[in-house]
């Protein structure tokens, strides 16, 4: 549409132009209505998968042998039920939200963008294979030191249960500062492994970026170029919805 839509604003065609505007808003209008139906769907979902975790968690725990909870304290168990499991159904709900309409706007634009023009397609896809490793590498990692936080977490959350359990124990022996540096010990832990984590996240983002820049920096300067050359067959309508239709599609990450 886009092209279409460079060709009749150059070419002066007012009818044509009003017509494709008003199906625009059409479209955008059905976007916005179907979006919100595929949210509240995916959110329901999600919630129930929620509440079907914690319960099978707690049945799972509550069934244990007694030897199990001799080697376990409260605090770990209660941040298993917590932390534990918000962080396994969060990425869940996510995908669940975006994994249908993206896996669509995936292969739609990518086909777009070759039926637009296969040899800029072929210059996005350079970064494609850089991207995955980088992105597939800092998910390994990160997926360690998440692992360290919530243990960092759950060691303090035991502390905490503890304390608060006993205070009248801790306030007669007069050792809150005792129980305050070891519940700090384990938010600390957390804190420094997940300042590493964020370091990771940002300098991944930040390359993954580069890398976006620099592909779209070459396609246009290589798209340009086509459309100043006479003889091609790529005019800058068609340049300006490849561009588009690159980012819709996600050819390049962004």
């Amino acid at each position: 549409m886009s092209s279409t839509l460079d060709n009749q604003v150059i070419g002066g065609d007012h009818g044509a132009f009003k017509y494709d505007i008003t199906l625009y808003i059409l479209i955008s209008v059905a976007t916005g209505l179907f979006g919100g139906l595929r949210g509240l769907c995916f959110a329901v979902v999600g919630r129930r998968m929620s509440a079907a975790v914690r319960r099978k968690l707690f049945r799972g725990i509550i069934c244990q042998d007694i030897a199990f909870f001799d080697g376990s304290t409260t605090g770990n168990l209660t941040s298993r039920l917590s932390n534990d499991a918000n962080a396994m159904v969060a990425p869940c709900q996510t995908v669940l939200g975006t994994l249908f309409s993206n896996t669509i706007l995936l292969f739609g634009g990518v086909g777009l963008c070759f039926w637009t023009s296969w040899r800029l397609s072929v210059l996005a896809f350079t970064t494609v294979g850089p991207v995955m490793v980088i992105t597939e590498t800092y998910a390994v990692w990160s997926q360690r030191l998440n692992m360290m936080i919530y243990a960092a977490l759950g060691d303090a959350n035991s502390v905490a249960v503890e304390a608060l359990g006993n205070i009248r124990t801790v306030r007669g022996f007069s050792t809150e500062e005792i129980e305050i540096e070891r519940y700090e010990v384990g938010v600390a832990e957390a804190l420094r492994c997940g300042i590493r984590d964020a370091f990771g996240g940002a300098g991944t983002f930040a390359i993954n970026n580069y890398l976006d820049l620099g592909a779209g920096v070459l396609i246009l300067w290589y798209g340009g170029n086509l459309a100043m050359d006479k003889d091609s067959s790529l005019s800058v309508g068609q340049l300006i919805t490849y561009q588009v239709r690159e980012k819709a599609g996600g050819v390049l990450p962004t």
